[in-house]
């Protein structure tokens, strides 16, 4: 009798296996992009975190996430350490790093900044003409040193863009070069 059980269970567990098999299960649509790379929605806000955090890298978290519940969710043993309360409440944004710097064993501070313009690139986050540095520029494709200057000076000289179409208004940014750059903002 125990013979035949264990057939049973063969048979069940071979069934098992097979259907696994045959039938992978449902995963998330990427539409084709490799793994590696988080492409930007609207609905989540992609960060970078570094320095004195158990597991530095890139996270996506919901619109309107804290500061706050950032470090509680990846990095629980700082929470107690980080005395300035203001900045815990703080909205993050897509495309800002969070270093966390250990002072001492009971401090540590916290600094945000915005990603330079090839990560957010790569990490497919819009940039904003009114943040970018003339690296920034530079790093553009089409965009050379000078034309990155010309740019910089005009927003010094002209006050912020506003908005990305108005780098028309910039000499030497036509039309075409409107629509190469385009897809990055």
């Amino acid at each position: 009798m125990t013979d035949r059980r264990q057939r049973l269970v063969f048979l069940l567990l071979s069934i098992l296996i097979c259907t696994a098999l045959i039938f992978p299960g449902r995963d998330a649509d990427h539409h084709g992009m490799p793994a590696a790379f988080l492409h930007y929605s609207s609905g989540s806000i992609i960060i970078r975190l570094k320095g004195c955090v158990p597991s530095p890298g890139i996270y996506r978290f919901p619109k309107h996430v804290t500061l706050e519940t950032v470090i509680n969710m990846t990095a629980p043993s700082l929470s107690g350490n980080i005395r300035d309360i203001k900045l815990l409440q703080r909205d993050l944004e897509s495309g800002e790093i969070i270093e966390a710097v250990g002072r001492d064993q009971q401090h540590i501070e916290i600094l945000i900044y915005n990603m330079k313009a090839r990560e957010r690139m790569l990490l497919g986050i819009p940039l904003d003409p009114d943040e970018m540095d003339l690296a920034d520029w530079e790093s553009l494709p089409g965009i050379g040193p000078k034309l990155a200057k010309t740019i910089m000076d005009n927003r010094q000289e002209y006050g912020v863009f506003g908005s990305f179409n108005t780098l028309e208004r910039v000499p030497g940014v036509g039309d075409g070069k409107l629509k190469a750059l385009k897809r990055y903002f």
